[in-house]
């Protein structure tokens, strides 16, 4: 049996391999391979079955919750993933290989056991590429994109190192490398949701600095460089997270939907980790778009309210049997789609509310800024007022003449009579129309922007007027 008090281990080696595979493993799940990696090393070629405490991965972790069961569902879940690796074939060798992140393991009295499949672990050992993850640097990000990209690029800087870059990725290997194959057909909407704030959290928690070169086909981004350089000051070991999953919140949504459905841990990881092709082909629904995650989770939904609707029927003998034949034959649920188009159209119209409110305010702050400029305009050039209203006198202006009080001073009939303002405030424009163009020019955006919003929710069948 592995020693179980060894030195702890502040970093792991980490094949290049190991590092160049499909990313469809959570955060957590990523993070405790590497700590496993970590401690059982040493030990790899001449020991199958290896030992830590679970206490000791949670404190590796700094996962300070005292409930267990997140942990071993992930232990559960590296052993159900299967992957391939070399995505990028770093260290020149052509062997392709297909394995799960763990062979088994088993958790008794506090202690886990653990193994590796026999391919996996020559792979593992004595490489000859391989990164220093650091073990307590890893904790504090917290997102899956940003581990996955922040340790591709530890392994192209190496330790000594300050400067590297990756060769160009193609931009269907980075998808793979971050686990988004059937995501974001548009670069632009890659780039925004993933390469980004994978990158702004790597400057955030960690001593690299990133950029990125583009290869372009035509107009056409097709390819994807990463230059690294390493400062020389690490950010503030304060601004890591103090607990890792308060909540359980790395837990995807749509495998949390169906544990509470009372579908078993590793169904409900396998079921995540294949997607759509666990549907059986023939009734597999169409693609995600540019969120395939948010697809899958609304398919579960559709499946789980379809589960709930037979149990209230009585029609149900077996939950669980239900829901993984529902999952894989794709059943229908017309209910379920009727009540999502109506939840759908009472956020619209809840939307619509709100842009009407909005295009209110804003146009009631900008009147108040004209009003403002108005009076620093008369306040700067008295005569402006005196002139704007001997002519608009003399020009019937409607209700103007009806307004104005002719024994009270022109500046007095403007401060106390809001219409008498806003025509001298309409005059004045005339007279000043830069001015009052710079004052207008933000509120016009805003306004552009919420008629856009309203436009859009018009089209779809939702009308302002019947709203108010």
């Amino acid at each position: 049996m592995d020693a179980l008090t060894p030195r702890a281990k502040q970093e792991v080696i980490k094949a290049s391999p190991a590092i160049h595979i499909q990313n469809n493993i959570t955060l957590l799940q990523r993070r405790a391979w590497n700590v496993l990696l970590a401690h059982a090393y040493d030990n790899l070629l001449h020991k199958e079955i290896h030992f830590i405490r679970v206490r000791e991965l949670a404190a590796t972790l700094e996962f300070d919750s005292k409930n267990d069961q997140y942990i071993k569902e992930s232990l559960e879940a590296l052993v159900s993933c299967r992957v391939r690796w070399n995505i990028l074939n770093k260290d020149g060798n052509e062997q392709w290989g297909v394995s799960g992140l763990l062979a088994s393991s088993v958790i008794e009295n506090g202690i886990c056991e653990y193994a590796y499949s026999p391919h996996l672990r020559e792979r593992l050992h004595n490489p000859r590429m391989y990164a220093r993850i650091c073990l307590s640097l890893q904790n504090r990000f917290e997102g899956k994109h940003a581990q996955a990209l922040w340790e591709l690029c530890v392994d192209y800087l190496g330790a000594a190192r300050e400067h590297g870059e990756t060769p160009y990725i193609t931009l269907e290997q980075f998808k793979e490398l971050m686990g988004v194959v059937d995501s974001y057909p548009q670069f632009m909407r890659l780039n925004s949701k993933v390469i980004k704030p994978a990158i702004a959290e790597i400057h955030q928690v960690s001593d690299l600095r990133i950029s990125v070169d583009y290869r372009r086909a035509g107009r056409k981004v097709v390819g994807l460089k990463f230059k690294i350089h390493r400062v020389a000051m690490l950010p503030d070991a304060n601004s890591r997270q103090t607990s890792l999953f308060p909540d359980l919140e790395d837990m995807p949504t749509a495998v949390k939907l169906l544990k509470d459905a009372g579908l078993a841990n590793n169904d409900a990881w396998e079921f995540w980790q294949k997607g759509f092709e666990f549907v059986h082909p023939d009734a597999r629904p169409a693609g995600g778009g540019d969120n395939p995650e948010e697809a899958l989770t609304r398919y579960v939904r559709e499946k789980v309210h379809l589960l709930e609707q037979r149990q209230k029927s009585g029609k149900v003998a077996n939950p669980s049997g239900f829901l993984m034949t529902a999952l894989r034959k794709n059943y229908s649920n017309a209910q379920f789609e009727k009540e999502e188009v109506a939840q759908q159209r009472a956020e619209k119209i809840r939307r619509m509310r709100k842009l009407l409110k909005d295009r209110d305010g804003v146009k009631q702050e900008q009147d108040t800024a004209l009003h403002e400029l108005t009076g620093k305009i008369i306040d700067a050039f008295p005569a402006q007022l005196d002139k704007a209203v001997e002519e608009l006198l003399a020009e019937g202006v409607a209700g103007f003449a009806y307004g104005y009080q002719k024994n009270k001073t022109p500046m007095e009939n403007y401060r106390e009579h809001r219409g008498i303002a806003v025509a001298v405030g309409t005059w004045l424009e005339k007279r000043f129309a830069e001015q009052y163009g710079e004052v207008r020019q933000p509120y016009q955006k805003r306004l552009a922007e919420i008629e856009e919003q309203i436009g859009a929710l018009e089209a779809e069948g939702i009308s302002a007027k019947h709203l108010h």
